[in-house]
């Protein structure tokens, strides 16, 4: 009976959108899809309801773009072959969402701008990234540069390599910009150090920093904004 009522359960959105096409599936229909089977607990739709739930602060179908490896496969019922899968769908969503936003993004003239650039690669991240966006006269991307990985709360970056790839480039001027694990994008004191270096060497140079962009969980601090510049 138990064997029966799970094939039920794993052919039931199948036949849902056969009768009324994906659209009319829910968010855990769909997962149940790729996933196919559950396990001896828990029918296919409510392990997808238990994945699609792993995260607090990003729940539903966006955090299959951000989960890891290791919290796929801490969920019972989910191996390294799933897991592989999961993360394969996630990073497919993670590239059409990018390239949609990038292509209509022709420059770089606000923060919100330099937000919604970013905001998928960055806004979930469990440790701290810096990347530079080099532009040219026009406020368009020349390049962005990933300087720095953290291991967590912090990430490590010199001045002289900001401004090593800006030459590189010719860039006109960049703007820094990196995220807060804690969501919260308020600039430590490293932060406002950092930044006032880097701006009054590009001044020295002629290389100017227009903003430094703090990403917190769907959210910005802005050194500009905030009169700093």
């Amino acid at each position: 009976m138990k064997e029966e009522l799970k094939r039920n359960y794993s052919t039931l959105p199948r036949e849902k959108a056969k009768q009324g096409g994906v659209s009319v599936l829910t968010d855990a229909e769909l997962l149940a899809l790729i996933l196919r089977t559950g396990r001896k607990d828990a029918n296919v739709l409510e392990l997808s309801e238990e994945i699609l739930q792993l995260r607090g602060e990003c729940k539903g179908l966006t955090a299959l773009m951000h989960f890891s490896m290791e919290e796929l496969q801490g969920v019972s019922g989910i191996g390294g072959t799933k897991a592989i899968e999961l993360l394969a769908i996630g990073e497919m969503a993670r590239r059409i969402w990018n390239s949609r936003v990038r292509e209509d993004l022709k420059s770089f003239r606000s923060p919100q701008d330099v937000l919604l650039y970013f905001k998928e690669d960055l806004r979930y991240l469990g440790h701290e990234e810096v990347r530079v966006l080099y532009l040219d006269t026009k406020a368009k991307l020349l390049k962005d540069c990933l300087l720095a990985k953290g291991s967590g709360s912090s990430a490590s970056v010199s001045g002289r390599e900001v401004f090593r790839e800006a030459l590189m480039l010719a860039a006109s001027c960049m703007i820094l910009v990196h995220n807060h694990p804690s969501g919260d994008p308020t600039p430590s004191r490293e932060d406002e150090h950092f930044t006032e270096s880097v701006r009054r060497a590009g001044e020295y140079i002629g290389l100017p920093l227009v903003d430094h962009i703090i990403i917190g969980d769907n959210c910005y601090y802005s050194f500009k904004e905030q009169g700093k510049f």
